[in-house]
């Protein structure tokens, strides 16, 4: 890595995550790290399965797939299954014609090596939308998988390209035990009308970012931070939390040079019994103060005076 001798304050990189943190670690150089992954997609039982698909088959089919948020693979309730997969080749061809190769608004795969890898996983699977390819302009076509290989690449690596596996389930508890012992995605989707299962999930699954009844949309929200955890990255950016994100948080005392008499307390020696009181009440006593400003204030002035009369033993008393 070529800036391992420099020290940058931040750097916002995607892809070679340990690779690039690893090397800023020699110069105690903090990160921001947006690394991608699987990104799940649930559509349950209560969906809308026809908009489901035709969002999902838009999210899927930007830039050929080639998004660190595209959807990676659908979890589909077994009430939609059939019908998500009709949608979704009736979706693909209103976006894209009926041979999507002639559509000006498909694009490419980026390189040879990754059209060969991709056209590697057509194979780890049953075809049931797509699958068609050109090497000679690096097409392939948006693709819908069913019947995957789960020990596959297709199901374990993140697939960065236009095809989408699709799997049945019944039981959504289920589903979120299986998300949770996989790594933490970058985005999770889920297409649900159902609110408590909407409030398990985002209780239950961990991710970067979580989509409701939309793919992609959260990158069009500027105020919304957007970032990995755990596998998918570290620290978020867009808006205020860019600010903060590449930002050093400073903070300042400023106090007075006056009121040393106070001050004095807490210099030593601490043998008389006055100052041990006073200490302790003010290190130990800490009362819930109302949240307004001025409130708060005259309540912990009040308690400050209170604990300084009441642990002050005045010359010529016992102390107690």
């Amino acid at each position: 890595v070529r800036f391992r001798a420099k020290q940058w304050y931040q750097r916002r990189v995607r892809g070679i995550g340990r690779v690039v943190a690893r090397a800023a670690a020699e110069h105690l150089t903090p990160v921001t790290l947006e690394l991608g992954g699987k990104c799940p997609v649930i559509v349950d039982e209560t969906t809308n399965v026809e908009t489901a698909a035709k969002r999902i088959a838009w999210g899927k089919c930007v830039n050929a797939g080639q998004t660190c948020i595209a959807p990676d693979y659908v979890l589909c309730h077994k009430k939609h299954y059939t019908a998500f997969i009709e949608h979704y080749r009736a979706h693909v061809k209103d976006m894209y014609g009926a041979d999507p190769e002639k559509s000006e608004d498909y694009a490419r795969i980026v390189s040879d090596r990754h059209f060969s890898r991709l056209s590697e996983l057509l194979a780890m699977g049953t075809v049931e939308v797509g699958g068609q390819t050109n090497p000679e302009t690096r097409f392939i076509s948006p693709t819908l998988i069913t019947k995957p290989d789960l020990a596959s690449s297709l199901m374990t690596d993140e697939i960065f390209g236009p095809i989408l596996p699709v799997l049945q389930y019944d039981d959504l508890n289920a589903v979120i035990k299986d998300l949770r012992s996989k790594e933490k995605p970058l985005v999770c989707y889920v297409f649900s009308n159902n609110g408590k299962h909407i409030d398990l999930i985002k209780k239950r699954v961990s991710c970067g970012t979580m989509d409701v009844n939309d793919c992609l949309m959260h990158m069009m929200v500027p105020t919304l931070p957007f970032g990995g955890v755990g596998n998918s990255g570290m620290g978020a950016y867009h808006g205020k939390a860019s600010f903060d994100q590449f930002s050093h948080t400073k903070s300042v005392l400023h106090r007075p040079i006056g009121l040393e008499s106070v001050t004095s307390l807490r210099y030593p020696p601490y043998d008389a019994e006055w100052k041990q009181n006073l200490m302790y009440s003010l290190t130990y006593y800490k009362p819930s103060a109302p949240s307004n400003s001025i409130t708060k204030y005259a309540v912990s002035s009040t308690v400050a005076l209170g604990a300084f009369a009441y642990a002050f033993a005045w010359p010529g008393s016992s102390g107690q």
